[in-house]
Formats: C-alpha cells, sequence, structure tokens
C-alpha cells in the first residue's frame, strides 16, 4: 500500500512566512483547486445534511478555523443565503498575512469577520459557535495536536463541527506534483507532500475516538477528500 505512514515532514509554511506574493499566489491556488475539484462542496454536503433540522430563516454562526485565503468561510456564507439562512461566519487564521490575502480576495459586501489567532488561545467563550469547521488543515498536525484541536472545537461549538481534509492516496499526490509545477517553490514542494502528510479516514475516525466525539464520522468525496462531521447528540 503506498504510503503507509503518513509523513511527519514539515511544510514549508509551517516554519516560515513568504513574501506577500507568494502568500497571495498559494491561496489563490488553493481556492481555485477546492472549488474546480470538490472540496469546497464536500464542506458544504455535510452543510446541506445539518441544516435540516434548522428553522426557515435561522441565523447560524460558524468558526472556520486555519481559514486561510477565506474562500471556505465565503463559501459557506453564499451557501447560506441561497437556502435561506442567515449565515454569519467568522474567519480565523493565525497569520495576518494570510488574513490580509483573504481580506483582499472577496467582495466588500461578502467579507467575513476576521480573526488573527490561535484557535487554542482565541477569545471565545464555551460554546460561541453554533458550529466549527476547517479545510485543509488537519494534515498540518500531529496526532496528539488534532485531538487536542478536536476538543477545542468542540468546546466552542455548541451544535456540530465539521472537517475537510486530504485523503493520503497515490493518485493524489500524482495530481498534487503535477498540478503545482507551474507555481512557485513553496506550492511545488507544500503541495505533494500535503497528500504525504494526510490521514487515512479510519486514522481519522481513530483521532475522533480519542477526542471522545464518537458522534463525529468520516465521509469521503470526490476529489480525494474526506469530511469529519456531525451534529452534538442532545445528551452530550
Amino acid at each position: 500500500m503506498w504510503q503507509v505512514q503518513r509523513s511527519l515532514e514539515r511544510e514549508h509554511m509551517d516554519d516560515h512566512t513568504p513574501p506577500q506574493a507568494v502568500v497571495d499566489e498559494v491561496y489563490w491556488f488553493l481556492g481555485a483547486i477546492g472549488r474546480w475539484l470538490g472540496g469546497t462542496r464536500a464542506t458544504l454536503r455535510r452543510f446541506d445534511r445539518l441544516s435540516v433540522g434548522w428553522s426557515p430563516g435561522a441565523r447560524i454562526t460558524v468558526l472556520d478555523v486555519a481559514a486561510g485565503g477565506g474562500d471556505m468561510a465565503r463559501g459557506i456564507q453564499a451557501w447560506g443565503r441561497s437556502r435561506g439562512f442567515d449565515v454569519r461566519v467568522t474567519a480565523l487564521d493565525i497569520s495576518g498575512r494570510t488574513l490580509d490575502c483573504a481580506r483582499r480576495r472577496g467582495q466588500p459586501g461578502d467579507q467575513p469577520r476576521f480573526v488573527c489567532a490561535d484557535v487554542h488561545q482565541a477569545p471565545f467563550q464555551d460554546g460561541a459557535f453554533d458550529y466549527v469547521t476547517c479545510a485543509i488543515f488537519f494534515h498540518h498536525l500531529s496526532d496528539d495536536e488534532v485531538v487536542r484541536t478536536l476538543q477545542a472545537f468542540d468546546r466552542v461549538a455548541r451544535r456540530g463541527i465539521v472537517v475537510n481534509d486530504l485523503i493520503r492516496r497515490w493518485r493524489l499526490f500524482a495530481w498534487s506534483w503535477l498540478f503545482t509545477r507551474p507555481f512557485n517553490a513553496v506550492l511545488r514542494q507544500d503541495g505533494p507532500l500535503s497528500v504525504r502528510r494526510a490521514f487515512r479516514p479510519d486514522e481519522l475516525t481513530e483521532l475522533a475516538r480519542r477526542a471522545g466525539l464518537r458522534w463525529l464520522s468520516v465521509q469521503t468525496h470526490f476529489g480525494h477528500r474526506m469530511t469529519l462531521a456531525g451534529e452534538r447528540p442532545a445528551d452530550v
């Protein structure tokens, strides 16, 4: 089996802050891939299922962790409008340079609220949001960090969690290597490496169990994506 063990090699952007032009290109690329190859759609499908129990016109608050270029946050807000819900997204990222990119990418009337902070130290009370989501974030973390991060999500989410990430597969590695060739050196290194660092569905399921969140389930999606998501049971 290809890449039986996930790589723990650090990606360049985990330890370095590239020039703004490189940051902008990285998040343009990730936003485009999310739209074209189904990454954004995978998250919205899970929200489609979660929204079955929402009242018409309900105001729903969402925290988007490691929001990057803000494409997912804007996508969730647009999805909410199309379904008749008042969805308010807070886009959280630890990098001020990344949030600068996100602010410039969106239209003035379509921007989420931006907060620059680490999710483990963010100034949010318990249950501050209805849902917590993230995309293309967990593969940057160690197993223990994933468990801690899921527990942090659980603290601030009243109703549920939606995690979206890559699946560790050789076909995705090959596509990532090919698609990043025309771009900067950071994308050419970090793109294929992100696949080698990614989890398999069974691994992510086990980490959710370790975090005490057995109500989360994994689904696989087109484009070598998977989501770990669920609604908190009433008795939890």
